[in-house]
C-alpha cells in the first residue's frame, strides 16, 4: 500500500512540477503569456432607417438574420446592436437560440413611433450576453438631448443613452454596457461622468462597453473615454480608463479619412485611432474595454449590405 502511495503521489506532482516550470519560465522575463479571450461583436444593423433595405423586418435578406448567422459564425460573449426594432430584437433572441448559440439579451425602448417597427412602433438598442445576466438590466437617458423624431402625425424626443447589464464571462463578472448617442458631444460627457463614478463602476469591476457613439476619435468628446493618445481637437490629457479594440490598426495610424488622431507608427503601438465603421468612411462605431482588466486588443470590421454600418467584431485578453 505504502508503494501504490508514493507511485500515485508522484504522478499527481507531474502537472504541479510542469506548471512550477512555467512560472519559472515566465518570471525570468519571458512574454506574458495571453488571458482568456474575450470576444464583442457591435452591429448598428439600420433596423428601420430610411436609407436601408430592413424597415423594421425580421425575415430572410435583413440585417437581423444576417447577423444571427454571424453570431453562429462566430461565437461572441458579448453583442451590442443600435437601431433596432423591439420586434427584431424579439426575432434575433429566437433565431440565435435555434442556431444554437443562444443569448440572453436586453431592450431599451429610444422613441416609440417608428411604423416599420410594428403596432408599437418602438425602437431602440440592445445588448446580449452568452451568458445569463446577473442582475435587471438599468438604462440611463441622457440628459442633454434636443433631438426630435417625426413620424405618424407626431414629434418624439429620442431618449438616447446607455443600457448596462452585469453578466459573467469564462466565470469572471463582466458589466456589459451598449449606447447610442448622438452627435451632442454633452452625451459623452454623461457617459465619462458614469463611468468615472466609483459608486456606479468600482475600479475592480471589469466593464465592456459597445456601440455608435456618433463621434470620431480624433473629437474631444473621447478623451474621457480613451487612456491614451491626445486627439488633435483635444485641450487636455486622455482620462479614460478604456482602450478600444481596433487602437492597434497600424494601417490607420497615419490615416485621417476616419476621423483618427495620427500617430507615428514607429513610436508607438497603439493608436486614437481605426479602421471605418460606417459607409461614408468614418470611424463611429466602438467597442472599449477597461485597461486595468484587459489588454491585447484587436477589431475587424466585415461590411454587409443589410446596413450602412459595418459588423465590427472585437477580442480582448483577460488581465490574468
Amino acid at each position: 500500500m505504502r508503494r501504490r502511495y508514493q507511485l500515485a503521489l508522484a504522478l499527481a506532482l507531474v502537472p504541479l512540477a510542469a506548471a512550477g516550470l512555467l512560472v519559472q519560465q515566465y518570471s525570468a522575463g519571458e512574454k506574458e503569456p495571453p488571458g482568456e479571450l474575450l470576444r464583442v461583436m457591435e452591429w448598428n444593423i439600420c433596423g428601420a432607417a430610411q436609407n436601408c433595405q430592413n424597415r423594421g423586418a425580421t425575415g430572410a435578406g435583413t440585417s437581423v438574420v444576417r447577423l444571427a448567422e454571424q453570431v453562429e459564425a462566430r461565437h461572441p460573449d458579448l453583442l451590442g446592436v443600435n437601431e433596432i426594432c423591439r420586434s427584431q430584437f424579439e426575432a434575433l433572441q429566437r433565431l440565435v437560440s435555434i442556431r444554437g448559440w443562444r443569448m440572453e439579451g436586453s431592450y431599451a425602448q429610444m422613441h416609440d413611433n417608428v411604423r416599420s417597427c410594428g403596432s408599437d412602433g418602438s425602437y431602440g438598442l440592445a445588448i446580449f450576453s452568452r451568458e445569463p445576466l446577473t442582475a435587471p438590466p438599468k438604462y440611463r437617458a441622457f440628459a442633454s438631448t434636443s433631438e426630435e423624431y417625426v413620424a405618424q402625425g407626431r414629434a418624439e424626443q429620442v431618449r438616447r443613452g446607455v443600457l448596462c447589464a452585469p453578466t459573467t464571462v469564462k466565470y469572471r463578472r463582466v458589466m456589459l454596457c451598449g449606447a447610442h448617442a448622438g452627435t451632442e458631444p454633452e452625451q459623452l460627457a454623461e457617459v465619462q461622468g458614469w463611468f468615472a463614478d466609483p459608486a456606479l463602476f468600482p475600479a475592480d469591476l471589469p466593464v465592456v462597453f459597445a456601440g455608435d457613439l456618433n463621434q470620431q476619435p480624433n473629437e474631444a468628446s473621447l478623451a474621457g473615454l480613451y487612456s491614451h493618445t491626445r486627439g488633435e481637437k483635444d485641450t487636455h490629457e486622455p482620462r479614460g480608463r478604456f482602450i478600444e479594440a481596433d487602437e492597434g490598426d497600424r494601417a490607420w495610424f497615419r490615416q485621417g479619412a476616419a476621423g483618427g488622431v495620427r500617430c507615428d507608427a514607429a513610436g508607438v503601438t497603439r493608436c486614437r485611432n481605426g479602421a471605418p465603421t460606417a459607409d461614408d468612411g468614418r470611424k463611429i462605431d466602438y467597442i472599449f474595454a477597461t485597461e486595468a482588466h484587459f489588454a491585447s486588443p484587436e477589431g475587424r470590421t466585415e461590411d454587409f449590405p443589410e446596413s450602412d454600418h459595418m459588423l465590427y467584431e472585437g477580442t480582448f485578453r483577460f488581465r490574468e
